[in-house]
């Protein structure tokens, strides 16, 4: 635009300083002045369509530039919600989780309990069935049972 402009100028000013340095005679018909006018008329033009070109340029710019940043607040804004949701999904996982593991300690504390009442000895073993004959002590004796251990020897 600037190499523009310094054309025209320099156009502008050689032929306003090539008009004033030659002498001339007067011309009756008015082709000089018509010329002259044309030539200012051009010259006027030129510079009101880069002017125009220029501010609109600085328009488009502000434009593009007001654009990123409301589109840059909707991306935060967005960014934000997903977050705000995320946060919501993942207390109500935990949440799942506390109810989860409640569930299961009462269930290992029921278990220990069942266990605790059935004085289950340090082999492991869990008496299954037992027949109504009496061993050499007097106790029932083992049918089946469902060692976890060596049982005993």
């Amino acid at each position: 635009m600037k190499k523009h402009l310094t054309v025209a100028l320099a156009l502008l000013a050689v032929l306003g300083l090539g008009a004033g340095l030659l002498p001339r005679p007067a011309l009756a018909n008015g082709a000089a002045s018509t010329r002259n006018i044309l030539l200012g008329i051009g010259a006027a033009t030129y510079l009101i369509i880069q002017h125009n070109r220029v501010v609109h340029q600085r328009e488009a710019a502000a434009a593009a530039q007001q654009a990123a940043i409301a589109q840059q607040r909707n991306d935060a804004w967005a960014a934000y919600r997903a977050a705000e949701r995320s946060a919501h999904q993942e207390a109500l996982a935990n949440a799942e989780l506390h109810k989860e593991l409640a569930y299961e300690k009462s269930v290992v504390t029921q278990q220990q309990r069942q266990l605790a009442a059935l004085h289950i000895g340090a082999n492991f073993t869990h008496v299954v069935a037992t027949s109504n004959a009496r061993g050499a002590h007097g106790t029932p004796q083992v049918v089946a049972s469902d060692g976890l251990g060596w049982g005993t020897l």
